[in-house]
């Protein structure tokens, strides 16, 4: 009888140059794969099997070259020249994007063999996959995967490993700008009114996006240290974001964590308090008065959070998103992004004409105005026709000799004219 072959030692099959190796691993959301290894010796096939495995914990036992894979070279370049040189919150963003499209997407290829006609297909994928809502890539979203890819394949170039940047000789499919998405204000208000009503934390996090227009990373890593009732003013300098997880044996590739940063430095603001804002936020602070007596120590103060769970801990993005969803359901509100609840907040200031783009950037924390108003320009049009008008004085002498037009209803009718 063969020997039972212990759990992740793998299995062997002769083929007629040498040996082919496979071997399981979990994928980051969990799932069993198989990785296969070719070699003359059953030696050699270990040793390529365990090279690869200390790869995915970060440990690289030889130089980068060109004849890896793209998968061995980004996550290479993850660890070599992403984690510590950049904002934590980019570690993040180059992470999920390295995983969910670039590894899966041209992972196979070898780096010196990858071409720009490969990325250009590559793209073009990206820009018609879709995701579980069966909606498409965002055009965002794909300059995001082109701009870690161009980082990555410039990093190679520089050191050698490739004779050119692929990335540059490819392009980014075209695709059409789409405009925020708002709530009408009927559907704000019966939304708002509904979680009042409810009273729960997670209908009081709503009405404090929509009051507030903050992202909701701000929001769900917002402590009351940052709360000023005194002062009526909430300081925004901080937000939850999911890091990379530093512990190479979990099996959670992220971690929640509070980042000290927003999303730039323009983002760091402080927000007068609405005095019906203000009264949500007491009310959330009464609601977390029982919770904090009866768990004692074992109730997380120190996170100090706003937004927390019971036990004061985080409160995660996607069971938020969750409970959103089954509340809209209820009211029968069609579903919007949770993000939609920050452009519903910016689209009320502009429609109130109260407020000039520059006054709005600064309250959205935006890093420039011109984000601000390519954003929102289409729910400015009356704004925009009152600016206008206000020029007029400039070109008043251009149309002093210009006949006055006959009043429409001075005009002989049709009937006068004849046949």
């Amino acid at each position: 009888m063969a020997k039972r072959r212990r759990n992740g030692e793998g299995c062997f099959s002769k083929n007629g140059n040498g040996f082919d190796y496979r071997i399981s691993y979990q994928d980051n959301s969990g799932k069993t794969k198989y990785k296969y290894f070719w070699a003359k010796t059953k030696e050699e096939c270990l040793e390529r099997a365990a090279t690869w495995r200390n790869e995915q914990d970060g440990i690289y036992t030889q130089d980068a070259n060109g004849n890896w894979t793209i998968e061995q070279y980004a996550n290479y370049w993850y660890d070599n020249y992403v984690v510590g040189k950049v904002k934590i919150t980019t570690q993040s963003d180059d992470r999920s994007i390295l995983d969910a499209h670039i590894i899966s997407g041209i992972g196979q290829y070898r780096l010196n063999k990858i071409t720009g006609q490969a990325l250009n297909r590559f793209y073009i994928r990206c820009a018609n996959k879709t995701n579980a809502k069966g909606e498409k890539l965002s055009p965002k979203t794909i300059k995001n995967i082109y701009t870690v890819a161009n980082r990555m394949f410039k990093c190679a170039y520089k050191n050698d490993l490739i004779p050119c940047n692929p990335n540059e000789k490819a392009e980014l499919p075209k695709r059409h700008k789409t405009f925020a998405t708002t709530l009408l204000p009927e559907e704000a208000e019966k939304l708002a009114k509904s979680c009042i009503k409810s009273g729960t934390t997670m209908d009081y996090l709503i009405v404090f996006l929509l009051c507030t227009g903050v992202r909701l990373g701000e929001a769900l890593g917002l402590q009351w240290s940052k709360v000023n009732f005194d002062k009526e003013e909430i300081r925004i300098d901080q937000q939850l974001q999911a890091v990379p997880n530093t512990d190479k044996s979990s099996k959670r590739k992220f971690q929640l964590q509070i980042i000290k940063s927003t999303k730039t430095r323009h983002s760091n603001r402080t927000l007068p308090m609405l005095e019906d804002v203000m009264q949500v936020l007491k009310k959330v602070k009464r609601k977390q008065a029982p919770n904090l007596l009866r768990l004692g120590t074992e109730y997380r103060r120190d996170l100090d959070l706003v937004f927390a769970k019971n036990d004061g801990y985080f409160i995660c993005d996607t069971v938020f998103r969750k409970y959103l969803n089954n509340k809209l359901n209820e009211l029968g509100i069609e579903h919007f992004r949770i993000h939609d609840l920050r452009h519903s907040y910016a689209t009320r200031l502009f429609e109130s004409g109260q407020y000039e783009a520059k006054t709005v950037s600064q309250i959205m924390g935006h890093s420039c105005v011109g984000i601000t108003l390519d954003t929102y320009t289409h729910v400015m049009p009356e704004k925009l026709r009152k600016e206008i008008k206000k020029s007029s004085f400039i070109f008043k002498g251009y149309f002093n000799d210009i006949e006055k037009e006959i009043p429409e209803e001075m005009l002989p009718q049709q009937d006068d004219w004849g046949a």
